[in-house]
Order: C-alpha cells, then structure tokens, then sequence
C-alpha cells in the first residue's frame, strides 16, 4: 500500500513537474536547465496576449540579448500596436497569463509621454524576457502595410489518429493557426477531431488513397482506388467522413496513382464540391491533375510545397526553405507528421517566422484570401 502510494505520488509529480507550471517551478527551485523551456512558455504567451490585440508579424520583432541570466540569454521582444491600442491593457493581458503558470511580471517602466511601455518579464528566480511595447503612428502603419505585403506560411500536420496521448495534445497546444490531418476509421480518430475542434485547429480527412507502389490500406475505410466506380468512392468517402467529425476539408494520404488519375480526381473533386468541402493535394507525385481537374469542376484546391520532416534533408533546414518560399512568394505550405522530434522542431520553426515577420495561417484561410502560389511539390 505505501509503495502504491509513493509510485502515485512520484507519478503525479512527474506529470506535474512536464507542465508550464511545473517548470516554472523547477526553475525557481536551482535547476537552470529548465531555463529554455520556461522562456518558450513564457515568450508563447507574451506573442499570444500581443496578438489579440492586433500585433501580427510584421509588427513583432524577436531577438536574443547578449545580456546572460540564469541559465541563458534573455530574448527581447519589440511590438509596435496600433495606434489607439491601450498599453495599460496589454500590459494587464501580459501580467496576467505569465502568472497563470507562476512567472511574473518583474518591472514595468512607461514613457514620459505614455506611447511605450518596457516590461521585464521573467519568474521569482529568472529574467526571460525583456518586452518593449510602443504605439505606432497611424501614417507608419500604414506606410508598413504598404511596404511590406503579407507573408504567411501554412502547415498541416498529417497522420493523426494511430494515438492520442500527451504528444497529440501538445501539437493541439500550439499557438498558431494549425490544420490536422486525421486518417479516418482509426481507434482515436473520432475523439482527436473533438480535441482539436475545441482548439480550434482545422481538421481534414487524411483519406487513404492508391499509391504507385501498393501501400497501407486502413482496413475498415476502404482505399481509394483507381478500379473503383463513382458509388463506390461516394460511399467510401462517406464513411470515411462519419468517422472524422468537424472535417472541413481532404487531403490525401499517399495517392500517387489515384491523384494521378483523371477520372478518379473528377469524381473525388466533385463530391468535396457537393459537400462543401475543399481538397488539399499532399503532391505525393509530379503527375497530380488535382489543379487542373478542380478548376474545372470549382472546387477550392491547395497543394503542398514541401514534405519538411520527411525524405530528404534535415527537418530544420526545410523549414528555413519552406520560410524562404513564403518570403519570396507571399506564401508557402507544408506538411509534417505527428513526431515528437517534429514538434520540438515546429516550436523551433514558429520563433524564426516571427523573428522574419512571417505569420501562420491555417489551409482554409489561406484558400479564404486567395493567398496561393503554384505549389513547388513536396513528395511523400
């Protein structure tokens, strides 16, 4: 009985001492190596009090200080706000969801002629970040969107549905606008479709398609194959639905034959018309016709840009290309998998787009803004 209640005890601490909480904690009790982690929670939520109140990307500026602390550099963080933004309110915002995981705001300095705001950000122990905060005039926002156009960058994160534990919920945890993919007819698909619904995460049917070479089939929701006639991938596609609730649109999961073939993407693209639904093409192949066949029929289509943590090249190093894309483009899309490497790296990827005033949007907002370029292709 005393082991069993020291084992709940210890394993309680464990998950305690995984959360933002726990780790502030840490931190504040000597152990500096929970430094870097207490930063990242801390500067997401400085970024996510900033952004409801409209500071985007190319009004944020993110960068490390040569100054050391405990542990590490302190990040200095510089937002411009509209101009009839209250700083008294986002410094309010600020204070209040650093303390929610036990930091602090450790000082906070305003301007003689009340347009900036400085704020030392931190916990009891640490300095993390320091926060200059300063209204902007109305002639330099506008001169800024002028000079500047909209870089967005959108990633979809395939293959949810084979688990559903701690590493799902820390993707659905992510502050950026972020579209899931889920394979239908899994043990977990239904309730992750619930979970990211309530995170607001977009959601699409991973819908297992016929690649060149023979590949998985998931069994229960049957694979989309080029042999098939049109009532049968209408009722396939309608069971795969059923078990993928809140999906507001498709994307393939391999289908390197299917996405090839002409008769079979007619039938596919005019169904997610009907429905109201819109197809991502993963470009598991360079002889996709989801574009061509989709603008005929008038169904909303995006494709992929690139494959980031997959096939060739370090993943880091394809998010840096995929970030390129965007800022040479306007826009960029790119697909990862549900990996916990993958998301240390994601975590990586969102500071160096706000550092380069790139934003997140989720598939569907891009296709809302007819933000797209042809897709460059990233094969899985």
């Amino acid at each position: 009985m005393v082991l069993c209640l020291v084992f709940i005890a210890a394993l309680g601490l464990y998950r305690y001492f995984k959360t933002e909480s726990g780790r502030v904690f840490l931190l504040d009790a000597g152990v500096d190596s929970r430094y870097a982690y207490v930063q990242r929670d801390v500067e997401q939520r400085i970024v996510k009090a900033l952004r409801r109140y409209g500071v985007m990307g190319k009004h944020l500026r993110i960068e490390s200080e040569n100054r050391v602390e405990t542990g590490g550099a302190v990040t200095v963080i510089r937002a411009e706000t509209a101009p009839d933004a209250s700083l008294v309110q986002i410094n309010a915002a600020i204070s209040k969801t650093v303390r929610a995981i036990g930091g602090r705001v450790r000082s906070c300095r305003e301007g003689k002629d009340g347009t900036i705001i400085t704020m030392e950000i931190g916990t009891r122990r640490a300095l993390t970040h320091r926060c200059v905060i300063k209204k902007g005039s109305e002639r330099e926002h506008r001169a800024g969107a002028e000079r500047r156009p909209e870089r967005v960058v959108a990633i979809c994160v395939d293959d949810f549905g084979f688990f559903n534990n701690a590493l799902v919920n820390e993707f659905l945890e992510l502050d950026i606008p972020l579209t899931i993919a889920v394979i239908p007819g899994l043990k977990h698909s239904e309730k992750i479709c619930l979970a990211a619904a309530e995170a607001g995460k977009d959601i699409l049917c991973h819908l297992p398609m016929e690649a060149e070479k023979e590949g998985w089939d998931s069994g229960e929701i049957p694979l989309i194959r080029v042999s098939m006639k049109p009532a049968e991938i209408e009722k396939a596609l309608a069971k795969a639905l059923e078990t993928v609730p809140g999906a507001i649109g498709i994307n393939n999961h391999m289908g390197s034959l299917a996405t090839a073939d002409r008769a079979l993407m007619k039938t596919v693209l005019r169904l997610c018309r009907e429905r109201g639904l819109f197809f991502f093409d993963s470009v598991t192949t360079s002889h996709s016709v989801v574009r061509e066949v989709a603008k005929g029929l008038g169904t909303s289509t995006a494709a992929n840009d690139m494959l980031v943590d997959g096939g060739d090249g370090d993943t880091r190093e394809n998010m840096r290309k995929l970030l390129s894309i965007a800022a040479r483009r306007g826009s960029a899309i790119g697909i990862v998998h549900v990996k916990s490497r993958t998301l240390d790296d994601l975590r990586w990827m969102i500071d160096e787009a706000r550092k380069e005033g790139i934003d997140f949007l989720t598939i569907s907002q891009m296709i809302k803004r007819n933000n797209l370029a042809p897709a460059e292709g990233g094969r899985l």
